[in-house]
């Protein structure tokens, strides 16, 4: 995987942001957010806000499908 940038170079907004369909619902806010925007996607948690977003993470979208192919694998 390619470096992260924990120094995001462009501003995303809470509504960019979307969560798993299988986040437990249970209402304790434990969620990992993610946005997309071309080749760059935004990793958040949801109890990290910031005024208008979230603290959070870009990487690029080839390194977040290469993350999610190797956490369903239980990895």
């Amino acid at each position: 995987m390619s470096k992260s940038n924990t120094q995001p170079t462009s501003h995303w907004n809470r509504s960019d942001f979307w969560k798993s369909s299988r986040s437990n619902g249970s209402g304790n806010g434990n969620c990992v957010m993610v946005a997309v925007d071309g080749e760059v996607a935004a990793i958040a948690d949801s109890k990290l806000k910031t005024s208008d977003s979230y603290e959070l993470i870009e990487v690029s979208t080839d390194d977040l499908s290469a993350l999610v192919k190797y956490v369903k694998r239980g990895q």
